[in-house]
């Protein structure tokens, strides 16, 4: 009986992500690299493939490489071989310098293959300890392909005829190891590869190991992606994080078990509050804290602390100036207890829609659109017509150079009128308010 062989396939790491500037997400990321790796020695896994984006910048700190030597070191000390290929985010800044990658390759940490570019096409070579295109490991031929951006499309036609043009040294199983993003994948995603480029890679290769998008997919059982352990951003907060775990008979090696292992990344939630409903500041303040006592009640327990997104939406029916995002940052902690709140005021003011009509005056018009423009603020809602009216009144007799004792006379007129007669019909929910002397 043959002995099963097993690999682990992870991608997108980004090592030294402070997100947010958080020290606490820098220490997220590096603990969920040492937590793969840590799976790959329980596991005895026989290599680890990384594909692409070990680091989150090309340029990083000592205490990011630390946690990337302490990981690959774990392995490497377990006899297990890393096998990585440079992505977008880690590759040399500039064409004559070398990346980190390239550092932990020389170090004996991991083998960085890629294939060389020459201008009679691509060349594919056998790693020789220092560099090479692929690598043989017990009849598993791994060839490495890294981030090449717009070029990614005319290597990728390229390559399969330089993978058959190879001797087969025994080789059962074949995996090309690459950093780009499948078209499709990723609503909104521009730069993805078709499925009719790499279709020609199917006849020989077996395993597609993708990384890039940071969404786990996989396709027609020879195409896998296992995204990225930890959310990149808040638009990332549903996708799971994990890696694949790939095991398989060597005797049978084309009947290959994937499956993808959950990682329990930190939380991240959008909460999105109406505001519609809401008439001054003060009640927002109230309802917001009772959607937000509710929605802790549905956090799971023993959770890590998340990142919360609030993101007010609606129309704004009252003055903007009176709305204190710091007083709903306070809430969101107060309540939810998050590593970071993030309240988002996406409210947009009231808008008003004036129906043109020929029949109407100019001086009629004028009202309609003052009116309207009052009744955004749900102070004056109830009055809007009173205070229109008073607007332009005050407009004409000022059009007519009258004194300013004039116009105070008449303003103390028309708001001691208003005091004894009807307020205009109030919109439901609306508060009163006193009048001034």
């Amino acid at each position: 009986m043959s002995k099963k062989l097993e690999f682990l396939h992870i991608a997108d790491i980004h090592l030294g992500n402070q997100q947010y500037g958080l020290k606490e997400r820098f220490n997220d990321f590096g603990r969920a690299f040492l937590t793969a790796m840590d799976y790959a020695v329980d596991k005895k896994v026989r290599f680890v493939l990384i594909s692409g984006d070990l680091f989150h910048k090309a340029s990083i700190d000592p205490a990011t490489l630390l946690q990337a030597v302490e990981g690959l070191g774990r392995i490497r000390q377990a006899g297990i071989q890393a096998l990585a290929v440079v992505g977008n985010h880690d590759r040399a800044i500039y064409r004559e310098h070398i990346s980190w990658l390239d550092f932990l390759s020389e170090q004996g940490y991991l083998a960085l293959l890629t294939p060389d570019f020459e201008q009679d096409g691509i060349k594919l070579r056998a790693w020789n300890g220092s560099q090479g295109s692929y690598l043989d490991i017990e009849g598993i031929r791994i060839y490495g392909l890294p981030y090449l951006g717009a070029s990614t499309t005319p290597i990728l036609k390229e390559l399969p005829a330089a993978i058959t043009e190879q001797p087969i040294d025994g080789t059962v199983f074949t995996i090309l190891m690459a950093h780009f993003g499948l078209d499709g994948e990723v609503p909104g995603a521009s730069g993805g590869i078709s499925q009719e480029i790499i279709a020609g890679l199917q006849s020989c290769v077996d395993y597609l190991a993708l990384g890039h998008w940071h969404k786990p997919y996989e396709r027609q059982s020879w195409i896998y992606n296992p995204g990225s352990m930890e959310a990149g951003s808040m638009s990332e907060r549903n996708w799971p994080g994990g890696y694949y775990h790939v095991s398989f008979d060597p005797a049978s090696p084309k009947q290959f078990a994937p499956k993808l292992v959950s990682y329990k990344r930190r939380p991240f939630y959008r909460i999105t509050f109406s505001v519609d409903e809401t008439h001054s500041a003060d009640q927002l303040y109230e309802k917001l804290t009772s959607r937000l006592e509710k929605e802790k009640l549905t956090l799971p327990p023993n959770e890590k602390p998340a990142v919360i997104e609030l993101s007010l939406e609606g129309v704004l029916p009252f003055e903007r100036s009176t709305l204190n995002m710091a007083i709903i940052h306070d809430l969101v902690n107060e309540i939810m207890s998050p590593l970071l709140a993030r309240p988002k005021d996406n409210t947009r003011p009231t808008e008003f829609a004036i129906s043109v009509d020929e029949r109407l005056s100019r001086t009629e018009l004028e009202r309609e659109v003052i009116t309207d423009l009052v009744r955004r603020d749900s102070r004056y809602q109830r009055e809007a017509r009173f205070w229109a009216d008073l607007m332009i009144e005050v407009k004409s007799i000022s059009l007519m150079k009258s004194s300013p004792e004039a116009i105070v006379a008449v303003l103390r007129e028309r708001l001691q009128q208003q005091k004894t007669s009807p307020m205009d019909e109030a919109p439901p929910g609306a508060n009163e308010r006193g009048v001034l002397p």
